[in-house]
């Protein structure tokens, strides 16, 4: 089972018509920029988050990423530090309070941001190397609701390691006994609306399909395109009390041919500090997430996604890490003002 599940996974790799080209993750609602140019500098403080996926644990040859990103805002007055819900000092979190008139939130003001995405992506004899910059420019468009358009460019690097294949057809001239590589250029778009209660955003990436560079010398090379992708994601927090509150959240995720993807995620936070949620991905899994707020510093994610798609036979699951660190944090904020 384990051998016929590599043969899949490694056709749905050669093939773009059975697989996306991008890694796959299930802790993105802690780190939408990673799909989101828009994202850079929506906050007060510098967001550096460092992640790792494991994924299909048991399947020889199974996706594994790691990827690195950092984003901060310029321009932001420190009159736009955090007065309501997300507002800590130190360990202890700072609450909201108990009467919701008291509670203010401010519009964010005109403001730029910048990040950058370092990415690594290994399946199998074939890896993936992501590096991009990105700007962003965000601006009030109601006392309480903000908007910000984004793009990201840079460079993307696939190698496939030809000595780790084993062909029926040894003599295949796109296959050669080496390392064959493409690089290309990267272009993403993308806009995001958001406020203290809710977020919506649409994002587009690998817009030029194009290679401009080859390793390989010769005639016989495989055409290798890359795959735009196109992303629609909207979520709405429900204020239980002033303590706890309820997060719902959807993505939709396009990369034809491949079919619509969808997520549908639901997530609880108590106190700022401690948060915990369910996610379901149509045709491949369903995924527990939980984290902490540790303080205005450091926060950490886990996810562990239960394989519902026909390589649950072979796969005991994936695995995803996430941590994040807030840099300037001069407001000690404890959680998120706008990406909770």
């Amino acid at each position: 089972m384990k051998k016929l599940a590599i043969i899949v996974l490694f056709m749905g790799v050669l093939a773009p018509a059975m697989a996306q080209q991008k890694a796959q993750y299930s802790q993105y609602l802690f780190n939408n920029f990673l799909l989101n140019p828009a994202l850079s500098g929506i906050e007060s403080y510098t967001d550096v988050r460092m992640g790792t996926r494991r994924q299909w644990v048991g399947v020889d040859g199974a996706p594994v990423t790691y990827y690195i990103s950092g984003h901060s805002s310029f321009g932001m007055s420190d009159r736009n530090a955090p007065v309501g819900p997300g507002a800590g000092k130190g360990f202890i979190p700072k609450l909201p309070s108990k009467n919701p008139r008291s509670t203010k939130y401010h519009k964010s003001r005109p403001h730029h941001g910048f990040g950058a995405v370092a990415q690594v992506d290994k399946t199998g004899p074939l890896s993936t190397t992501n590096l991009n910059l990105t700007y962003a420019y965000h601006h009030p468009i109601t006392r309480k609701v903000n908007m910000s358009v984004g793009l990201s460019g840079g460079m993307i690097q696939t190698r496939l390691n030809g000595n780790e294949l084993h062909l029926i057809n040894q003599n295949d001239p796109t296959v050669r006994p080496n390392t064959m590589g493409r690089t290309n250029f990267d272009l993403g778009l993308g806009t995001w609306v958001y406020s203290d209660y809710f977020y919506v955003g649409a994002s587009a990436a690998q817009l030029l399909t194009n290679s401009f560079a080859s390793q390989n010398e010769g005639a016989n090379d495989p055409e290798q395109k890359l795959q735009p992708h196109f992303f629609l994601t909207g979520g709405y927090r429900i204020r239980i009390r002033y303590d706890f509150s309820l997060e719902p959240s959807v993505m939709l995720k396009l990369a034809s041919p491949s079919p619509l993807s969808v997520d549908v995620n639901f997530k609880a936070t108590y106190a700022n500090r401690i948060w915990a949620g369910m996610s379901y991905r149509h045709g491949d899994a369903v995924a527990a997430l939980a984290g902490m707020n540790v303080n205005h510093i450091l926060d950490v994610g886990y996810s562990y996604d239960l394989t519902t798609s026909g390589l649950n036979a072979a796969s005991a699951g994936s695995h995803e890490l996430i941590v994040g660190i807030k840099l300037r944090n001069k407001s000690r904020m404890l959680c998120p003002e706008w990406l909770w």
